[in-house]
């Protein structure tokens, strides 16, 4: 008998992809809840993405940068005076970008994904906001690919492909990134790397590097507010 899941190539080949995602996704709804409790922070994230892929490390491209916006919502609960769990949902974009000047060839591999990064964030100083890294896995599950192909201008391919029987959509990455904040507003740069640490071969890694920013709300503020209003009355 085959396992329920089988980690292989930095993938999870399992016969119900679906139900765990949607695992992760009920993770992500009840550590919203603690972050509310807590006393923590959330809000929009945006920010541009620059895919890439490689068959070494990260800043070793095999391919160009393949642009695409980075959409999505963060929650953020304290752990410590200096250390928070940052946890993500987010539209991103993976892919390639080719070039080739000599015959005037261009194609575009690209692939959306729901990627779910669950991640320490490191405070520097004890002080509220400031200068944090942040570290941590990530979790993506593949919505949609495309490839497309230009010559001389003119798109000679466009491809969708069909990920209906697709044991393959679910992969695992790396994330490190620095970053600044102030009371409302969040601002990092980041890179992630898809992981295939138990891979014999050289496989293609897929690296995106972001720049995103977000807007901070605070239940924590709203509370003390709702004591001063007390307070004064």
């Amino acid at each position: 008998d085959r396992p329920f899941f089988l980690f292989r190539f930095g993938y999870a080949r399992s016969y119900d992809l679906r139900g765990m995602y949607r695992s992760i996704l009920f993770s992500f709804v009840l550590f919203a809840g603690t972050c509310f409790a807590q006393g923590g922070h959330h809000g929009p994230r945006i920010g541009l993405g620059m895919a890439t892929q490689t068959t070494g490390a990260l800043f070793q491209n095999s391919s160009n940068l393949r642009l695409a916006p980075v959409l999505g919502w963060y929650i953020e609960a304290p752990l410590h005076q200096q250390v928070g769990l940052l946890v993500e949902a987010l539209w991103l974009t993976k892919g390639s970008a080719y070039r080739n000047p000599a015959i005037s060839n261009r194609t575009q591999n690209t692939y959306r994904y729901i990627e779910i990064p669950f991640l320490a964030k490191i405070s520097t100083n004890k002080e509220p906001n400031g200068l944090f890294l942040l570290i941590g896995p990530s979790f993506g599950y593949l919505v949609s690919s495309r490839y497309k192909s230009w010559t001389n201008g003119v798109k000679i391919d466009d491809i969708k492909i069909d990920l209906t029987n697709s044991q393959r959509r679910f992969q695992f990455s790396g994330l490190a990134g620095i970053g600044l904040e102030s009371e409302r507003m969040t601002f990092d740069v980041r890179a992630q790397t898809s992981l295939t640490p138990f891979d014999r071969l050289l496989r293609v890694q897929n690296v995106v590097y972001a720049v995103t920013v977000g807007y901070r709300f605070s239940t924590k503020k709203k509370e003390k507010d709702d004591a001063l209003e007390e307070d004064n009355f």
